[in-house]
């Protein structure tokens, strides 16, 4: 059995795919789900699938990361896959689990990767590159961002009608796809490589024929069924391109789930929190710009829930220092007037 975690931060439509994925048999299976968000829509996504999930403070993850690792080695975890994480993972944590975490990139790097290069800042740049094709990419994960060695790639055509949003939506279904398979390709080289043949034979660990029939969901009975497309043995010096020899026939594969329709982004009422916060009250006035750059960070996070909190805050808050400017002007006019008066 191998013990698949899943770091993230938003709201969890590849984490749920993966866990769809893998634990409906005894092969593999999402043990636990890391977040560093308390309300983070992947929480209520895992809750119905019964994988364990916790919430580890952002704190935790900037100052001790041994308490990941641990938490990690406590579940028996053999790889960590990311999605939708929006953090930069720790050395410690690296260090840890040598080639043994995995990023997903909507993008084919080491195009359009690095800081800052997340969500709808790469479809933007994509498009306003005027690229052709766009992609997925599979990666190891080292100790800088989008730079590790790439495990596989996947392409998606862009046409002249695309916009990032609908760019958005065709990277989600190559998503949904192409991971399970990246998985399966990191365990089969972890167990190539990591693994004694002693150590594989005492754990019983599954053949890459049983893996990819686990990723089909296809019975795998080794007398009797068709045995799945083996992934593909590189020979000494040689590179196996992205996907290659391992897609499965048309009749076994599985159409990946729709992608949601995106939901336009909340006002953020920047502009007016500005405003408030120069010509009326300047306390409210910073909390409502406070809660108004959160919309955004929290929206392309895939918090959609907190964007929608954000935007209310600063609602509220532009109108407590709207009506505070008011109200002090109201006062301080009359009190200047009479003070002119008897002054005179």
């Amino acid at each position: 059995m191998y013990n698949i975690a899943i770091l993230a931060s938003g709201s969890g439509t590849n984490a749920e795919n993966i866990a769809k994925t893998f634990n409906q048999g005894m092969l593999l299976r999402v043990r636990l789900v890391l977040t560093d968000h308390a309300d983070a829509g992947v929480i209520e996504r895992m809750r119905p699938l019964g994988v364990e999930t916790r919430y580890v403070k952002p704190s935790v993850w900037r100052n001790e990361p041994q308490q990941v690792v641990d938490m990690l080695n406590a579940h028996g975890i053999d790889l960590v896959v990311l999605a939708g994480f929006m953090r930069f993972v720790s050395p410690v944590i690296v260090d840890a689990f040598p080639q043994r975490i995995i990023n997903i990139h909507p993008a084919l790097l080491p195009a359009y990767g690095g800081k800052g290069m997340w969500g709808h800042h790469v479809h933007d740049a994509v498009i306003a590159a005027g690229e052709k094709q766009s992609g997925v990419t599979v990666h190891y994960v080292d100790d800088k961002y989008d730079h590790g060695e790439i495990l596989m790639q996947d392409t998606v055509d862009i046409t002249p009608e695309d916009t990032p949003e609908t760019l958005e939506q065709k990277i989600h279904r190559v998503e949904y796809s192409l991971y399970p398979r990246a998985i399966v390709e990191a365990l089969r080289r972890l167990s190539e490589n990591g693994d004694s043949k002693e150590e594989a034979a005492a754990e019983a660990k599954p053949t890459v024929d049983e893996m990819w029939a686990q990723t089909l969901k296809v019975d795998y009975n080794p007398a009797t069924a068709v045995t799945p497309p083996p992934i593909p043995q590189p020979a000494a010096g040689q590179a196996v391109p992205p996907n290659a020899g391992i897609m499965p026939p048309p009749s076994q594969m599985q159409t990946p789930p729709p992608a949601a329709a995106v939901e336009p982004m909340p006002q953020s009422y920047l502009a007016m929190a500005i405003i408030v916060t120069l010509l009326c009250c300047f306390i409210p006035g910073v909390l409502a710009i406070l809660f108004s750059s959160r919309v955004s960070s929290k929206y392309y996070a895939g918090d959609i829930e907190g964007a929608r909190r954000a935007s209310r805050l600063a609602q509220i808050w532009i109108i407590v220092s709207f009506c505070l400017g008011v109200l002090s002007t109201t006062l301080y006019l009359p009190y200047m007037i009479v003070a002119s008066a008897f002054g005179a």
